[in-house]
């Protein structure tokens, strides 16, 4: 009997109204929502100051010089049609504060690539919705959606209709199976890159996912062949075959799962609309939260609010390991992507078995301490050690954080609402790891293989069309960068090799 199935060219992603979620909008904070007023009343007084010294041009005119230089000016506009000069954009008090209310759950359409995604207001219902899409993207029958559908609270029989009008469900057979056979066969312990920062570790008894950011299946534009694909992007190492054949890896299809691993809030490293495919009782391991730390989004709580009560979500805390299966895994401080002055309870992670060692360090500066705590554990050992880390860099300190070098504030993420003037351009760490604490790991570890990774490096991420659902503005590494690293590489004494896993490929780490 044939069953219905979330198509693999669909994801589900999420948004507060019309904006998209981020760390922003993943909480509320009545003091972003007063600023937002306060603004307002502030430009409305200071321009009735401005008109009543000068003409209204040179008013006007000062009026926008001012209003440039205010945090978030983006969440205003000004008005020549008459009535009030500044008026908030449409989607200003969804950008900032979380509203369960004006939750939408959009779903991302790769196959026909419409310009405006089809959406579920779904609201406090999200759960629900979650749990109807969570049993669609693996298989379910028309009974046993049938099920599902009447224990909701919520009628979404018509939702999954106009879903099947849009052929955002598909009729399939169960029998046929859509993990790739390298992936849900193997019993030794073997690592998979599966794009930006999602890695996959498994052996023969356990299956681990680390910062799952899976894409839909994409059918590419004419414009996107062209500008896509090219030998001078990284990826092209990355990737076997390397062409506009080449296929994302829907999170369906996934095996299956004993454990994901969340680093930390960003929503590249912690997408809800890939969460809420996962079947719900997988665990879900988040970094702690710290109520004091307003620059922290509860994990817990957004997933729990969001995806539902029924989620098992576990907090790991720096030092703290847990087991699964015969894998140990081991948080360890996060650092780096926030300015100094704004400590954070992110992790990275150990994953360890009697035989092999995976560090996933997503955006994060690798420290002293973090070096020390590696070695600590792994030094003296013969197991085999992958880091998966930014790139390699001088050591050097910036003068300040800056998600980009050309701006002071980056206004989708939460630092820059907490973060004290003076702090502005206290030196910081360079995420990734220095060239001399890469040596002190390799001389003091069985490190075999470095991944260069968390830095986009697929096409997917190239994407142009600003309007484009699909669109995801990501720095990817260069061919170039991915030459110098490898000969960096290269000179080091018995030193580790470029990681030579290719795209959805499991590495075995015994044969290194």
């Amino acid at each position: 009997m044939n069953q219905l199935r979330l198509s693999l060219f669909t994801v589900p992603d999420l948004s507060i109204g019309r904006a998209p979620l981020t760390p922003q909008n993943s909480q509320f904070d009545s003091r972003r929502v007063a600023y937002l007023d306060g603004m307002v009343a502030y430009l409305e007084s200071l321009f009735d100051n401005l008109r009543g010294r000068y003409s209204r041009s040179e008013a006007l005119s000062r009026f926008e010089r001012c209003l440039a230089q205010l945090p978030y000016a983006e969440l205003v506009k000004i008005n020549l049609n008459g009535g009030p000069i500044v008026r908030e954009i449409p989607t200003a008090r969804d950008r900032i504060v979380f509203n369960q209310d004006r939750l939408k759950i959009t779903f991302l359409d790769g196959l026909h690539r419409r310009m405006e995604s089809p959406a579920i207001p779904a609201g406090r219902y999200s759960p629900e919705v979650s749990r109807v899409v969570s049993a669609l993207s693996h298989g379910v029958s028309e009974t046993a959606l049938e099920r599902v559908l009447s224990a909701c609270d919520v009628g979404l029989s018509p939702v999954i209709k106009s879903l099947r009008d849009l052929q955002f469900i598909d009729d399939v057979d169960p029998s046929a199976p859509i993990v790739p056979h390298g992936l849900s066969e193997g019993n030794r312990d073997r690592l998979t890159w599966l794009g930006h920062a999602c890695v996959l570790f498994q052996t023969a008894r356990a299956s681990v996912c680390v910062d799952p950011f899976l894409r839909p299946h994409i059918t590419w534009t004419n414009e996107e062949l062209t500008s896509c694909f090219s030998d001078s992007f990284g990826e092209r190492l990355f990737f076997e075959p390397y062409s506009p054949q080449l296929i994302q890896l829907s999170p369906a299809q996934l095996p299956p799962l004993d454990a994901v691993f969340l680093t930390h809030q960003d929503i590249d490293h912690c997408n809800l609309g890939v969460l809420m495919m996962l079947p719900e009782d997988v665990p879900i391991v988040v970094p702690d939260y710290r109520p004091d730390r307003a620059w922290e989004v509860d994990l817990e709580a957004l997933i729990q609010n969001v995806l539902g009560r029924g989620r098992r979500v576990i907090r790991l805390r720096h030092g703290e390991t847990m087991t699964v299966g015969d894998i140990q895994a081991t948080a360890f401080p996060f650092f780096a992507e926030m300015p100094s002055s704004l400590k954070t309870s992110w992790n990275c992670y150990l994953f360890e078995t009697e035989r092999a060692a995976v560090a996933c360090t997503a955006d994060s500066a690798i420290t002293d301490d973090s070096v020390d705590f590696l070695v600590g554990r792994l030094g003296g050992k013969r197991k085999a050690f992958v880091l998966c880390a930014r790139l390699l860099h001088s050591g050097k300190k910036s003068a300040g954080y800056r998600d980009e070098l050309e701006s002071v504030f980056n206004f989708t993420r939460l630092w820059a609402w907490y973060m004290p003037i003076w702090d502005l351009f206290q030196p910081v760490e360079e995420p990734g790891i220095s060239e001399g604490r890469f040596r002190t790991l390799s001389r003091r570890t069985n490190l075999r293989f470095y991944l260069p990774y968390a830095m986009g490096t697929a096409p997917w991420y190239r994407i142009v069309g600003a309007n484009d659902p699909l669109s995801v503005p990501m720095a990817n590494l260069s061919a170039a960068d991915v030459c110098a690293l490898s000969d960096k590489l290269q000179a080091i004494s018995k030193g580790p090799a470029l990681f030579p896993g290719k795209f959805a490929q499991p590495f075995s780490l015994l044969e290194a």
